[in-house]
């Protein structure tokens, strides 16, 4: 039997961006298709887990699922881009989605070469997830 893939989908953007509500509605499509996923939100974390970096226990737990061969939907509130290039470089199957909810708030750093940019200010959130899930299809991510 060859040995399963996982993948991690780091949804990264300003907070009130819809990253949580993109998030689980990519997990109930992926779900739908028959994948193994699992969704991590930094609310939650937070919440379970105390590390020096919240940003540090997400990429632990973005590991232990996609070396288990799951996709993982990470919705993070990580405002410091080198502490989401540190875990691009730790967790296989990286992938950096910026949710542009279009207003400048507060000191988050944007991504430079996000695989995907998804506007949420102007479109619904099915309009969001669909293009999450289009993208992840044609990367081979997600099941058809």
């Amino acid at each position: 039997m060859a040995e399963r893939t996982g993948a991690c989908v780091w949804l990264t953007g300003r907070s009130g961006a819809g990253k949580t509500t993109v998030a689980a509605a990519v997990v109930e499509e992926l779900r739908r298709r028959g994948a193994p996923v699992a969704l991590v939100d930094a609310a939650d974390v937070s919440a379970h887990l105390s590390a020096v970096e919240p940003v540090d226990a997400l990429g632990w737990l973005a590991r232990l699922f996609t070396t288990a061969g799951a996709i993982v939907v990470v919705a993070a509130d990580d405002p410091r881009r080198a502490a989401r290039d540190r875990v691009r470089a730790e967790v296989p199957g990286f992938v950096e989605i910026f949710v542009d909810g279009g207003a400048a708030r507060d000191h988050y750093e944007e991504p430079v070469a996000p695989e995907l940019r998804v506007p949420t200010h102007d479109r619904s959130v099915e309009a969001s997830s669909a293009q999450v899930v289009s993208w992840l299809e044609r990367a081979g991510i997600a099941p058809p």
